[in-house]
């Protein structure tokens, strides 16, 4: 009989120990880790892998032992944010609820200097730490970009325009950022290049034989006269 009391006694001390060993809880509910499983007491996150200038941060995170009424682990969390040159870009305190806590930063202010990855890291005391990275990057607003390089091209046209001005010769004139002949300058060019007579020498041509045929007519009917006189002698 005081056998079987000793191996009953043995099973329920052994499944206790057990229990406790592998997914039990102490006495405030929290769960006591098993030999091989590892909890995290602190944890952290953000809300996005990466950030542009001018947006929210958003962190979070929760202590797995907190305890509302134990002084060791009700009290703030400490957060720093760390530059990819290691500089300290923000450090502040947020107060846990319930074990959870939140906070947000403005990426943007004059320690944003570097794009790359930064660090951000929250602590409960000496032991308990942990942390992330994210990317940021400057950017600058579209429209300021348009106004920029719609001011460049402006410049750039306008010199342009001058210096083309100026390269072009007598006769010409700049249309369209390309050197255009006058209309008087064409006129001449596509005459002289069809071997057409231009209008004043043509009217000059017409002039001089309507003069000669004048002469020559004249002249005729004076020989006709003279050789009538002639003949009315003769007779």
């Amino acid at each position: 009989m005081k056998a079987i009391l000793l191996l009953a006694l043995s099973a329920i001390i052994l499944s206790q120990s057990y229990g406790f060993a592998y997914g039990a809880v102490d006495v405030y509910g929290n769960p006591i880790p098993g030999p091989n499983d590892e909890i995290a007491i602190i944890t952290i996150e953000t809300d996005s892998s990466s950030y542009v200038e001018g947006e929210v941060i958003t962190v979070s995170g929760t202590v797995s032992d907190f305890r509302e009424s134990d002084p060791y682990t009700n009290f703030d969390v400490t957060i720093r944010l760390i530059a990819p040159n290691n500089n300290i870009v923000s450090i502040s305190q947020v107060s846990l609820d319930g074990g959870f806590y939140s906070t947000s930063i403005l990426a943007q202010g004059p320690l944003w200097k570097i794009d790359g990855d930064y660090t951000i890291s929250v602590s409960q005391g000496s032991d308990r730490t942990a942390s992330t990275t994210f990317t940021f990057v400057h950017s600058a607003p579209e429209e300021v970009v348009e106004e920029v390089v719609e001011e460049v091209v402006e410049e750039v046209i306008e010199v342009s325009e001058e210096e083309l001005a100026e390269k072009c010769g007598p006769g010409t004139h700049l249309e369209g950022g390309v050197c255009i002949l006058d209309e008087s300058g064409e006129s001449e060019t596509v005459s002289a290049n069809t071997g057409s007579v231009p209008t004043e020498g043509f009217n000059s041509w017409i002039y001089s034989i309507t003069f000669t045929l004048l002469i020559a007519f004249v002249i005729a009917i004076f020989l006709f006269l003279i050789s009538r006189v002639r003949r009315k002698n003769t007779e």
